[in-house]
């Protein structure tokens, strides 16, 4: 498919065919009951400027760490109708057949509200977690945190001595690890590794956006462990330190369509609550590990992350659907277009034609993508505002408000949503991100010494709504 600038910056177009046009674009990505985004430029031409002022909801400025990466339009979708645009229309609740498309193409899927309803009964809970923020950059924050939550772990989990190197020294605050409790009359073998870390999520000078994270082993090593025992741990270990996580795994609508898309009962774990602060938010990447490609409903299925505080901006696609922009972006570049940007990234003809061949084979392209930090197409996927603006304007950008959702699928390193984030708000904005999984057994290779583990993670479990 030959590529075209996406907004003619010359043409003289009506008030609204153009905004109409990028609508309507049957190459556009559209989640259904999404609402669409735009970017926006003050070199557009005013009938543009004129038709998105007349739909807009809300105008975001990206920048982080100290990089712009342009600005966006919120539309909404009823006034874009009237001005022209078919598709928008579309933002009307979708089926779960949709959904469930985008799922098995590791499309994300925006929830808009998908925790609305529910906000105002955990509102103590968010804003003690909001506040919380200040309190993790200080010395022993994690741990008066911990010891503030002490009645809802007394039952089930001891605060342990165990102490281990950080992997990150540079971004690393502090580490508490948790040694289970056995229920009573229940024998299981001791588990001691479950874990709760804060740190930074950049050392850029000026950016205090952080994240506390509960997990358990080894990290890195045991990041794509198979072990259910400790996955189930590690989310009443999160229920109890993250009340307001509920919002997701006891949410009626948002669980149960998690369920209904895993096709069977969803395990909400890995829980990580998020600070990002203005010029926060975090570089292109991907939820999936190595192991996920290999053992089928095994592994990390996906992600989902919900906004409680403020807002975020999302860059969100499947690695096939990046894989495919890119290459687009590369045959803009080939036809002269921002010629700026190819002489900046591609400084000799040699790296360009390398550039192009990466990107014309759309197996070789996403399995680069599928390397820490998407690999050598780094330095595009992670440029703005030229490509954060030509992938808004193709559909995979989203700003999530408090109460919104997004869905994050998996399906191993070559496929899964790749995803970019940037802060949103003038303030710190807080938000949960924990990772889906089935909550099943794996079939054991060899009989299981059931006294061993005690048979703690056969809990009652209702279905969901």
């Amino acid at each position: 498919m030959t590529a075209t600038p996406r907004r003619s910056k010359t043409a003289r177009a009506s008030r609204g065919s153009l905004l109409a046009s990028l609508l309507d674009a049957a190459d556009r990505d559209h989640c259904p009951g999404a609402r669409p985004v735009l970017s926006v430029s003050q070199h557009d031409e005013r009938a543009y400027l004129d038709a998105l002022d007349a739909c807009a909801t809300s105008r975001v400025t990206l920048s982080r760490r100290g990089a712009w990466h342009g600005d966006w339009v919120e539309v909404d979708a009823e006034r874009a109708r009237r001005l022209g645009s078919r598709r928008a229309a579309l933002a009307a609740p979708a089926d779960e057949g949709a959904f469930r498309q985008r799922w098995y193409a590791a499309r994300p899927i925006v929830l808009p509200g998908a925790a609305e309803d529910m906000l105002a009964g955990y509102a103590r809970e968010i804003a003690e977690a909001s506040e919380r923020h200040a309190s993790l950059k200080e010395h022993g924050g994690l741990k008066r945190w911990i010891a503030a939550r002490s009645d809802a772990l007394a039952d089930r989990f001891h605060v342990s001595h165990k102490t281990a190197p950080f992997v990150d020294p540079e971004r690393d605050l502090e580490r508490v690890y948790f040694e289970a409790v056995a229920p009573p009359g229940r024998q299981r073998k001791r588990i001691a590794d479950l874990w709760v870390k804060s740190g930074w999520l950049s050392t850029h000078e000026g950016e205090d956006s952080l994240r506390a994270r509960v997990s358990f082993g080894r990290e890195k090593d045991d990041d794509a462990s198979h072990d259910l025992l400790r996955h189930r741990l590690v989310a009443d270990l999160a229920a109890a330190l993250l009340p307001e996580s509920a919002l997701i795994t006891d949410n009626p609508h948002l669980a149960g369509l998690v369920d209904r898309l895993c096709t069977e009962r969803a395990l909400f774990t890995q829980h990580i609550a998020y600070w990002n602060s203005p010029e926060g938010g975090a570089l292109f990447h991907h939820d999936a590990f190595s192991a996920d490609s290999d053992v089928a409903g095994d592994g990390q299925l996906g992600v989902c992350y919900l906004q409680l505080t403020g807002r975020t901006a999302w860059l969100a696609l499947s690695s096939a659907d990046l894989a495919h922009r890119i290459r687009e972006f590369a045959e803009l570049l080939a036809e002269g277009e921002l010629g700026w940007v190819r002489h900046q990234l591609f400084s000799e003809p040699r790296a360009f034609e390398r550039f192009q061949e990466l990107a014309r084979d759309p197996a070789v392209a996403q399995r680069e993508l599928g390397l820490p930090g998407c690999g050598r197409f780094s330095a595009l996927v992670n440029r703005g505002p030229e490509f954060t603006s030509f992938l808004a304007d193709a559909g995979h950008a989203s700003v999530l408000s408090a109460g919104d959702a997004i869905l994050l699928p998996n399906h191993g390193l070559t496929h899964t949503a790749l995803h970019s984030v940037f802060c949103a708000s003038d303030e710190t904005a807080y938000s949960l991100s924990l990772a889906i999984r089935l909550d099943r057994e794996r079939e054991p290779e060899s009989p299981v010494d059931t006294d061993d583990t005690g048979n703690a993670h056969e809990r009652p479990r209702a279905p969901r709504g």
